[in-house]
This record gives structure tokens, sequence and C-alpha cells, in this order.
């Protein structure tokens, strides 16, 4: 499992490319781009919380604020870091698929005014082919898109696979096998944000 230092290193990362992409001129501030720092900001502080509340453990040891006794007792709760992940990954990636999906629907709309999709994979391979990006990146970026989506939706279904045919695929490096019956992992918060705001600055940066 990938640990809350390495997730705030992602953050920085992520953010850092943000600004210097503003600073330079190469993407003008949009409201997706607030949008996605907001979430990220967000994403930040409360780890930097948790994160600080673990590190003062041995100062607060002798504490006797209730809040604090209660903390450090849940924080003693086996399994309690694990879901804490979980829950912020699986909240986290509603809202930044609805962040992108909106920029997805907008766009579309401005590019192609009198076109009707009913489908948003098609919607989004259409903003791409208009953007002249293509294979094998449209196909990769068009991919990524629908795969992040359908882990989405699993949990709309209580998490569980329902489909009988397998599926294993790689996202940010991490690889998911589905099968039904069995539990979906969760994507990792950062690993849909990243891979957003990658297509994000492509779409945005293509002529």
């Amino acid at each position: 499992m990938t640990t809350i230092a390495q997730t705030l290193l992602d953050i920085e990362k992520v953010q850092q490319d943000i600004q210097r992409q503003l600073s330079s001129g190469e993407l003008q501030l949009s409201k997706f781009i607030e949008d996605i720092m907001n979430i990220i900001g967000v994403y930040h502080f409360d780890l930097l919380a948790h994160s600080s509340l673990d590190a003062a453990k041995t100062e607060l040891s002798n504490t006797s604020n209730p809040f604090l006794v209660k903390y450090r007792s849940l924080s003693r709760k086996e399994g309690m870091h694990k879901e804490y992940v979980r829950w912020l990954n699986i909240g986290g990636l509603f809202v930044v698929c609805n962040i992108f999906e909106k920029f997805v629907r907008e766009t579309h709309g401005q590019l192609f005014k009198d076109v009707k999709i009913k489908h948003l994979k098609d919607a989004y391979e259409h903003i791409l082919q208009s953007k002249n990006i293509n294979n094998p990146t449209l196909s990769r970026m068009v991919r990524e898109f629908s795969l992040i989506r359908f882990i989405r939706n699993s949990f709309y279904h209580g998490d569980t696979y329902t489909n009988p045919k397998t599926r294993t695929f790689v996202l940010g490096g991490e690889t998911y096998e589905l099968e039904e019956g069995k539990s979906v992992k969760p994507i990792r918060l950062m690993t849909a944000i990243t891979i957003f705001w990658q297509h994000y600055s492509k779409i945005m940066s293509s002529p």
C-alpha cells in the first residue's frame, strides 16, 4: 500500500506542475483547474492533519485531552489506517470524476454544438480527434478515461464486480484484476487526479 508520505509527495508534484504551466502561460486558469486545485488542497489538508497527529504521538502521549485520547485509541485499531485511505480514495474518486466529466461535456458542447452524443466515451474521443491527438496516445487516453469511470461506477453497486468476464488492466503503475463476485480495488485518488490532469493538459495544449 502506498504510504501517506508518498501521497503527500504526489500531491505536491501535481500542485507544482499546475503552477508551472499557469506561470509559464502554457495554460490559462479555468473552472476545471480551480476545481482540481480545490480537491487537491482539501486532500492535502486532511492528510497533513492526520500525519501531524501521528508525528506528535510521543509528545502528546501524556495529554488528557479527550479528542486526542480518542484519536490515539482509534489509530491503534487494526485496519483503521487501511480503511481510512480506502474511504478517502472512494469519496475523492466520485468528486474528481464528476469534475472531469463536466469538463468533457462542456468542451464537447462548445466544439460540437449540434452533435448529440449518447455515451460520454464517444464524446471524449471526438474531443481528442478534434485536437489532432492520434493513436496510440488517443487510444490510451480513452482507455484510461473509461477505466477510471468503470472503477467509479462499480461502487454504485456495492463495489462488487458482477460481470462474468475477468478483466486485468494497469492504471498508474498498479494492476487491477476484476473477477466476478469479488470486490473492486479502489483506484488511488492521486492516480486518478494525476491521469485526469495529464489528459486536461494534453487537450488544452493541443491546437
